[in-house]
């Protein structure tokens, strides 16, 4: 298999519009624009106005260049605001209308029957992070309490559950009691597999007091439990991979090609920082199933108008040197004068290469697998500080 990595990559979430009201019993995920959200009966909703952003990627910018109001669109309005109104004699009429406390709008909503209670889940394009993962809004709109994640769920626990760059996955869709007077979240339940339906738990919030509790304890405590092995596993897997990462690096115990590429993409980071990432590839042992379309990948590897720097390694060091030797007699002088060619491959073989691979003009590189690389130290100040 070959992997070609792109020297960046702008990640974008996609915004999808919505202006359907949306049953707050139901799967209600909000995004940046004007939301309804009703209530089961249909008796009340509440009505969420975004602060106007101008785009996603002015948003993102601004974000990393710590601007206040991020993205915030020219004359729009600046704040994030509701309005709850409850149905009456067939006629919506307003209860309140108030500046809430998402920067630019909250995830989700969902609001009590008699409209007395709503409650707001998490920020846009920041699920269980900061200040706001549940408002609570009680009579006339007044913020009732606002927790964060951390007021909910213990720090390991957190750690444990499913993180994305801008996402904890934390829970599924929060309803009201049957008798209207506490919120139900059901709470995902942590674990090393990633099942798109991973088992949930129910807290219990008291609207009342804001009071926090489980609605079955045993069963609490042993979701508890769990979070905590699933932590301490994560934890001596991390560990494992930083001693990884500041050991000296040799070639892979296993001669397999995923470790052959994991090697080259290593290898080549050790020896010439992140800033160009090459295209990695391996060319598998004579007599493997679908051997020849690797020979293919190595040509490419090479020939590619982009490919100003390869990585390249085998299964069999030997037939590699023949396959380079049989590309190469088939190049015009000169050809590749603009390639650097990482190969691993140990002193035995390495002449050879050099010889074969001279009249191309490529820069040749080696990777020898059995001479320790050491890690380049703003790699570590990067990944671990310093």
């Amino acid at each position: 298999m070959r992997i070609i990595r792109a020297l960046g990559l702008l990640a974008i979430a996609a915004i999808v519009l919505s202006l359907t009201p949306a049953p707050s019993c139901a799967d209600s995920w909000m995004l940046p624009t004007t939301t309804t959200y009703t209530s089961c009966s249909g008796l009340a909703r509440i009505t969420v106005t975004p602060r106007d952003l101008d785009s996603q990627l002015r948003y993102f910018e601004d974000k990393v260049a710590k601007v206040d109001s991020a993205g915030q669109k020219i004359g729009a309005a600046h704040v994030a605001e509701a309005r709850l109104e409850r149905l009456v004699n067939k006629r919506w009429q307003m209860v309140w209308k108030r500046q809430i406390a998402n920067d630019v709008a909250p995830v989700s909503a969902i609001v009590r029957d008699d409209g007395e209670y709503a409650i707001t889940f998490d920020d846009w394009h920041g699920l269980g992070y900061g200040p706001n993962a549940m408002v609570i809004y009680g009579k006339d709109g007044k913020l009732v309490r606002a927790f964060a994640l951390s007021d909910v769920l213990p720090a390991d626990y957190i750690a444990a559950l499913p993180h994305s760059v801008s996402s904890i996955q934390w829970r599924g869709d929060p309803r009201f009691s049957t008798d209207g007077r506490r919120v139900l979240i059901p709470i995902v339940i942590p674990s090393e597999d990633s099942s798109p339906k991973p088992a949930m738990i129910d807290l219990a919030i008291d609207l009342a007091d804001a009071k926090v509790s489980p609605t079955d304890p045993a069963a609490w405590e042993g979701a508890l439990a769990t979070g905590r092995k699933v932590r301490a596993r994560q934890i001596a897997s991390e560990a494992t991979a930083k001693t990884a990462f500041l050991a000296p690096l040799v070639g892979p115990n296993v001669n397999a090609e995923r470790e052959w590429h994991d090697y080259l993409r290593e290898a080549v980071g050790r020896l010439i920082g992140d800033d160009y990432t090459p295209s990695t590839t391996v060319l598998r042992a004579p007599g493997a199933k679908d051997y020849s379309v690797s020979e293919t990948w190595v040509h490419d590897a090479l020939t590619e108008s982009y490919a100003d720097q390869v990585a390249l390694a085998s299964l069999s060091e030997p037939n590699l040197v023949s396959v380079l030797g049989k590309i190469a007699s088939q190049l015009p002088d000169r050809s590749l004068s603009k390639v650097t060619m990482f190969v691993a491959l140990s002193d035995q073989y390495w002449p050879n290469v050099v010889t074969v691979m001279q009249h191309t003009g490529a820069k040749l590189v080696q990777l020898d697998p059995t001479k320790p690389i050491a890690q380049r130290p703003e790699r570590i100040a990067r990944r671990y500080g310093s």
